[in-house]
């Protein structure tokens, strides 16, 4: 047997009857969409088709076909209209024509033609079948049981002279549980029937066994890996005690020239196949297409971990369709609840601004629930798309920050210093936030000296947060009548934000450390309007809010403070 089904099939038409060819030239229309089945299936010997749709009253390229495929398949088992044009490409095209008479007729005159037809009918599955498992991969919504009906057509054996025949054939006995054919093994150059017992079939997609089908008694199994010469497909294990008989090219021509018809039951079988599978690929990239891109719905079940504290970061974060989740924090030997999450909550922001390690573990808590996975591409798209609900996340992550830093002051007055890759990221952070300064307008901004205050610890707040232009700035905090500096801010650092999702007193005092310093104020009413014109103003923002966070619950970890980052929102 040959490994190329189009050499195989011009070797064999030097036997063709030439009725069943037909030249055509370059502009003819084969099938025009719309016909009336003529029961009749076409492969292409030379030459190049062009597919076309009808779209609005234009036609639509939509496929080639190239020598070596066939077209038309459905007329042989359907009386439906033909669903495409197809016309030639080329400059000329030579194509066989069958109906199902002479399809039989030739499978008996021309046994070797039939058989490479078989194998390219095979090679399409392949390809089909490739195609249909990678975008399976791509989706969580297609269940087994759509797997499971791309398997369901099976040729029987039920004419008399076959049957006597195959008894004649030496088996092989397998007990309850043996594996006949296992997926990915090289094949033995056989198809086989089944003359006793069960068997089924399965088939590992995504790390998930697969329940294609069963066989019974009467039935033919095997046929793709016997047609190609591919690895097998799947693995076959016997249900119950059976016996096999092994089918080699010789047997199977012996076969076809005791019924013809066996041919084309399997052709049959094939174009089934083919036309499932297709139309499975089809259902499953409508999907893909109406999915928000760059965004993902799973489904999650009681007690299953969505992130677990210590996992690296990948960029994703969640947003909670329904159902409840805890929140879990390491504690020594044991996990404590110090939250729980619930439909419109979201968590995993900090992994779309760094990379650090996850701070806590997420776990259902419900009988089930539907989350949405946001890439960090997507999550910058809706800074500019929408605005509300990134300013939603932004008041959520300055309402954790106080939280942090509340527990850190109850420790200490300093934050520890930086790891330098830490520092690395953050400058960088100041600079991509000067940056997009630049393009803000009509906001109030103030020249300060050395020793100015911009605000003192427990003044009432003003609702405005700070954006520090040039010079730098002293975070003080006063603890049992001392002064203790809390950190430094540097230019195109942001201060003061936790006034915008919050009235309560400032929580520490911020002096010009530098010579001059220059600051503006944004309060709640130009926010909006900045965000609104310059959405990118926003990821800046939340970016550095972001940042601060991991910084102070650095310090939280390093001094050993339970900080419950996740209790109370504001």
């Amino acid at each position: 047997m040959g490994n190329n089904p189009i050499k195989d099939i011009m070797h064999a038409t030097s036997l063709l009857d030439s009725s069943n060819t037909r030249e055509f030239k370059k502009g003819e229309f084969i099938t025009s969409e719309g016909d009336a089945s003529n029961e009749t299936m076409y492969f292409v010997l030379s030459g190049t088709l062009s597919v076309y749709k009808n779209r609005n009253n234009v036609l639509e390229e939509i496929n080639q076909i190239q020598a070596g495929e066939f077209f038309g398949e459905i007329a042989l088992i359907s009386d439906q209209p033909r669903s495409a044009s197809v016309l030639v490409k080329s400059d000329d095209a030579k194509l066989i024509l069958f109906s199902k008479e002479k399809f039989i007729h030739q499978a008996k005159t021309n046994p070797g033609l039939m058989f490479a037809i078989l194998r390219a009918a095979v090679a399409r599955i392949f390809k089909a079948e490739i195609e249909f498992e990678k975008y399976l991969k791509l989706s969580d919504t297609i269940g087994p049981g759509l797997v499971a009906k791309l398997n369901q057509n099976i040729v029987k054996a039920n004419n008399i002279k076959i049957l006597d025949y195959l008894q004649s054939i030496p088996s092989e006995t397998f007990n309850k549980g043996d594996r006949v054919n296992v997926e990915g093994t090289a094949t033995d150059g056989c198809m086989y029937f089944l003359s006793h017992g069960t068997l089924k079939s399965t088939k590992k997609i995504n790390n998930r066994n697969y329940l294609l089908t069963k066989y019974e008694a009467g039935n033919f199994f095997g046929e793709i890996s016997f047609f190609s010469g591919m690895r097998r497909f799947s693995t076959i294990y016997a249900e119950t005690d059976a016996v096999v008989v092994p089918i080699d090219k010789k047997i199977f021509l012996n076969l076809v020239n005791l019924n013809p018809e066996l041919v084309f039951q399997q052709l049959k079988n094939f174009i089934w196949r083919l036309v499932n599978t297709e139309k499975a690929i089809q259902i499953i990239k409508n999907q893909l297409e109406t999915r928000p891109k760059d965004t993902d719905l799973r489904k999650f079940k009681k007690g299953d971990y969505i992130i677990k504290e210590g996992d690296l970061s990948n960029e994703t974060m969640y947003f909670i369709l329904n159902g409840e989740l805890s929140v879990l924090k390491d504690r020594g030997e044991k996990k404590d609840e110090v939250n729980v999450l619930t439909k419109g909550d979201f968590f995993g922001e900090l992994s779309l601004i760094s990379n650090q390690p996850r701070t806590a573990s997420i776990c259902i808590k419900s009988e089930t629930a539907d989350i949405v996975l946001f890439s960090k591409k997507k999550f910058i798209e809706q800074t500019r798309q929408n605005p509300n609900l990134m300013l939603s996340i932004l008041k959520a992550t300055i309402a954790r920050l106080l939280r942090a830093e509340t527990s850190l002051d109850k420790l200490i007055k300093k934050y520890p210093d930086l790891e330098t890759n830490l520092k690395i990221k953050l400058d960088q952070s100041r600079i991509e936030n000067i940056n997009i300064f630049k393009y803000v307008h009509s906001v109030y901004i103030t020249n300060l000296m050395k020793g100015d205050k911009v605000f003192s610890e427990n003044e009432g707040s003003n609702g405005c947060m700070y954006f520090l232009l040039d010079g730098q700035l002293t975070v003080q905090k006063m603890h049992n009548k001392k002064v203790f500096k809390i950190t430094t801010l540097e230019k195109g650092d942001f201060f003061g934000e936790i006034s915008i999702v919050t009235n309560i007193p400032r929580y520490n005092t911020v002096i010009v450390s530098s010579d001059r310093a220059k600051v503006a104020s944004i309060d709640k009413a130009i926010l909006e309007r900045i965000i609104h014109l310059n959405p990118g103003f926003l990821l800046s923002l939340l970016r550095t809010v972001i940042w601060k966070l991991i910084i102070i619950e650095q310090a939280v970890t390093k001094y050993n403070i339970e900080f419950d980052m996740y209790e109370s929102k504001l």
